[in-house]
């Protein structure tokens, strides 16, 4: 029984310590990401392709270059460079860069284009948005008119090219809707639910212990 509650209060300890240190670091990340988009006065640079939040590498901001803008050395420091201008020295730490195909304003351009005709055609749209991560746009379409869909996108010269995602989803509202992401996606795992399932054991040992003694 010694044994049990001894376990269960090292493991209460543990998440004491471990939660606020996450916590602290996702907070750090999208610190940095809102300085980034505050520097951009919404108007994104031709060499950003998105950002998000890498769980499997500390919590740290991992901002997008474009592939053409960061495809040699210089390039690539120039690109670095730019986009650390608008973020803080305490924050800086915590940014890390990866490249890819496509541009934010790319990724923009290939929302509204997508938007727009699918709307055109009447089929049902469950939400467009931009996915960072995928350096793609996820397009939601009802499952009634997903395969229909579907191939007009394959077929239209205009869609065929795009970085699209074309799924079949359920509204999520009566108006369906467009859901661009306000902060950055968190990629790599999942923090939360993982202290949340700690927490539920801490508690079972605990309750465990406790009618042992009964």
């Amino acid at each position: 029984m010694k044994k049990i509650v001894i376990a269960a209060l090292m493991l209460a300890l543990c998440i004491t310590l471990a939660v606020p240190a996450l916590a602290e670091g996702v907070r750090d990340a999208n610190a940095a990401y809102n300085e980034l988009l505050a520097g951009f006065n919404g108007k994104y640079p031709d060499e950003y392709a998105g950002a998000y939040v890498d769980t499997s590498d500390g919590d740290k901001l991992c901002v997008l270059l474009t592939e053409r803008h960061a495809d040699t050395a210089a390039k690539l420091g120039a690109a670095q460079d730019k986009m650390l201008a608008h973020i803080s020295a305490a924050y800086r730490d915590d940014v890390k860069f990866k490249t890819a195909k496509y541009s934010y304003n790319e990724l923009l351009a290939a929302h509204d284009t997508a938007s727009a005709l699918l709307k055109e055609k009447g089929y049902g749209l469950s939400y467009v948005g931009i996915n960072d991560m995928n350096n793609a746009v996820d397009v939601g379409i009802i499952p009634a008119d997903h395969a229909a869909a579907a191939a007009f996108v394959q077929a239209d010269a205009a869609l065929s090219g795009l970085p699209l995602c074309v799924t079949a989803a359920e509204r999520l509202s009566q108006l369906g809707g467009e859901s661009p992401a306000a902060m950055p996606q968190a990629g790599g795992g999942a923090i939360i639910p993982l202290a949340a399932a700690l927490l539920i054991c801490g508690a079972m040992l605990g309750a465990a212990a406790l009618k042992r003694k009964r």
